[in-house]
Parts: structure tokens; sequence; C-alpha cells
């Protein structure tokens, strides 16, 4: 049910219009300005980039530099598997000199059996010399190649040995390229200047974690503090491009901030009850090899994939309930703190469900496949339910969870402690 507070405050922006010959002021950047008695109201046109954006475009832009800065004089030397020789060209198949194929009995649409391929290939040091391959399908590597088909190839060559080609996969990089495109141009023709601040937002929080939090992670850098501080900045990077320097985007990233910290305390709490942590996950026995060699934490690094997994929907959730809020206090300027907090719990509520299911459902939708071949083998219900891999999958979904529901009163009561101390200031 909708709190009073919020109620009045709608019915106080429904209808709220100029009074007989004046001039009503704006809200701000994007707010309502309206002209002379009589002329309708028009929203202030927003410039796409304000000069406090390119204050901070500099700053991600600085950290961007010092990260490859210090990229490079760290660099990643030490591999757990011997790759030398071994390159991933590009290739486009020019000829299908011969096959044996049969249709898969359970698909028709996939083959068993052998193709012998001329393949061209398109970069390395061979780059437009063709060569034959052959191509063996089988139910796990399944690449069906036609004249024209574009692949990757594996190229072997050691030293003193003849080079030996195989398919490694199709060449899916144009097809990508083409996704990220449509979702850069979608977001931006519909989000607008906001839009293109959310795709930098995004860019930069990948670069932090590709370029920053894994390397420092190989190089022995202890996991928690690289967590936290990668999370601030992503936080404080993505509110400030949305939304500016203001006392709401301060209220949104303490919030999300807090709700970060009281998730990490539940994560210590729980690990311990269910004696999980990184040595239960999957990759576990590839990263000893990084342990060995550099002091990895690799006990801690549960902790980074529930906190990054869950940091999406924190952020959505506090800067949806704060926004709200300001804008509440903006229209209805008399509003207390308590109403205040209590049409902030009222609003969180329907997002809560819809959050939390969001989290979970990933999750789930990740595991089905796992879920499923653990089915064939026959699992028993105390042995899934007791599995690292069952148990993992439902911590990390759960904890990400209470990081969105604890975000909900710390953005209600930072926002209302916030909007309570100077009442009469425009949000």
């Amino acid at each position: 049910m909708t709190s009073q507070p919020l109620a009045q405050a709608a019915a106080a922006l429904a209808t709220e219009r100029p009074a007989p010959g004046s001039r009503p002021q704006g809200r701000g950047p994007g707010g309502v300005v309206s002209t002379c008695k009589g002329e309708t109201t028009v929203p202030m046109k927003k410039n796409l980039l304000e000069p406090a954006d390119l204050a901070v475009f500099a700053v991600i832009a600085a950290i961007v530099a010092a990260v490859l800065w210090w990229g490079q004089a760290n660099p990643i030397d030490y591999s757990s598997l011997d790759v030398t020789g071994i390159t991933y060209p590009r290739g486009t198949v020019t000829a299908v000199t011969a096959e044996d194929l049969d249709p898969a009995p359970y698909d028709p649409n996939r083959f068993w059996g052998t193709q012998t391929l001329t393949v061209r290939l398109e970069d390395g040091d061979l780059a437009g010399e063709e060569v034959e391959i052959q191509n063996d399908l089988s139910d796990t590597h399944n690449v069906y190649c036609e004249q024209g088909t574009r692949v990757i190839v594996r190229l072997e060559a050691q030293e003193g040995l003849a080079p030996y080609y195989s398919i490694y996969n199709y060449d899916r990089g144009l097809g990508l390229a083409a996704l990220v495109a449509v979702f850069a141009v979608l977001m931006v023709a519909i989000g607008r200047g906001k839009g293109f601040k959310s795709l930098v937002g995004l860019a930069f929080a990948i670069f932090l974690i590709a370029c920053f939090m894994l390397p420092a992670f190989y190089h022995g850098y202890p996991v928690i503090p690289v967590t936290l501080a990668v999370v601030l900045a992503i936080t404080v990077s993505s509110m400030t491009l949305l939304n500016g320097w203001s006392r709401k985007t301060l209220v949104a990233i303490v919030a999300t901030m807090c709700g970060v910290a009281l998730a990490a305390a539940f994560y210590a709490t729980f690990a311990a009850v269910l004696h999980v942590g990184g040595y239960n996950m999957e990759a576990a026995d590839d990263l000893i090899f990084i342990r060995q060699r550099s002091g990895f934490q690799l006990g801690d690094v549960l902790f980074t994939c529930v906190l990054v997994s869950s940091l999406g929907a924190v952020l959505d959730m506090t800067m949806s309930v704060t926004t709200a809020l300001f804008e509440m206090k903006q229209v209805q300027p008399r509003v207390g703190a308590r109403e205040l907090v209590r049409s902030g719990l009222d609003m969180g509520r329907d997002m809560i469900g819809t959050m939390s299911q969001t989290l979970i459902l990933a999750f789930a939708g990740g595991a089905i496949t796992t879920l499923l071949s653990l089915l064939t083998y026959g699992t028993q219900g105390a042995q899934l339910l007791n599995s690292d891999y069952l148990t993992l999958e439902i911590f990390q979904s759960l904890i990400g969870s209470l990081a969105v529901i604890l975000s909900v009163p710390l953005a209600s009561l930072f926002s209302a402690w916030a909007l309570d101390r100077q009442p009469a200031r425009a949000a």
C-alpha cells in the first residue's frame, strides 16, 4: 500500500499550476520552467554533457591512465600451462574438399564425422596462406563448416616439428561486435545523455575488473581491500556520471557502501557457518598454481564473486529510493523525516521482491545444465543439498539478495537524515 505522504506528494505534483501572471522558476537543470501567463510549461533542454560531467570524465581518464601504467609495470608473466608456440589466428574456409558426415540421431541439425577443409589464414605470421585442416565433429566439438565459414584456427608450431592445424571454433568476433553495437545504440537512443554516460560507467567498471582487480589478485594483493576499492570506484563513478555531484548522489553512495559492508558481515558469518570459501569453487584447482607462485588469497575470492555479482542491483535500488525521496521532498517541502523513511520503505518493498528474484533467477539460470548433469548421475537429495556447487549457488544468490534488501532502509534513513537537516533547500 502506498504511504499517505507519498500519495500527497504525487497529488501535489499533479495539481501544481502557475499562479495567474506569475513566472514560476525551474527546479534546476532538466527541471520544469514556464513562460508568460497562459503558456504551457516545458522541460528545460539539457546539454548532453555538462561541465561537471567533463570533470568526472577527466577523473575517470586519469584513473584509466594510472591503471594502464601500473599494468605495464606489473605484467602477467606466468601461466600454469605451457602455451609456447600455440596461437589462434582467424581463418576463412575457402573449400570443403571432402567430408564423411552422418546426422546425429538426437538432432538432425548436428553431424558426426570428419571434414577436410582448405582454410585461408587471415592474420598472424602466416596471414594469406592456405592450409589443409581435418575437422572432426563430435557431440562436444561440433563446428560444421561450409565454404565462406569464418573460423578460429588453433596453430601449434613447436620448434623442430611440422605445424599442426585444427579448427578451434567459429569466429564470433563480428557477431559479438554487432550485438555490442546494437546494445550501445539502443542505450543512447532511448537513454540519450544518461544512456551515453551509463555506457561510460559500464565500460569503466569492466575496465577496472579486467585490468586492475584480476591482475592485482594475480600478483598477490589482498583480495578484500582490492574488491572494496573497486566496488567503491564503480559506485562513485556510476552515481556521479548519472546524477552529478550532489547531496542525493552522496546519500546514494553512502547507502550503497553501507549495504555492501553489511552484506560483507553476513558473508563472513555464513561462510564460517557453511564452511565455504574460494577453495570450494570449481576453478580452485587451477588457481592453486597462482597461489603457490604469488601468494594469491584464494580463500577470499568468493567474497569478490558475491559483491560484484550483486553490485548492479544494489546501485539500482539505492538510487531509485533516494531519487524518489528527494523528489518527494522537493514537491512537498513540509514532509518530515519519519514520513520520508516510511515512504521509502513502502516504495522499496515492491522493488525488493523483483530485484531479489532477478539475482536468484540469474544464478538459477546459470546452474540449470550443471543441475541436470547431477541428476543424471543419480545424485541423492542430501548429497545434492550439501554439495559444494549447490551450497555456493544458494550462498551467493542469498547474500546478494541481502545486500539489496538492506539497501532499502539504508537509503531511506540516509535520505531522510540529509533532507531533514536542510528542509528548505531544493534537493
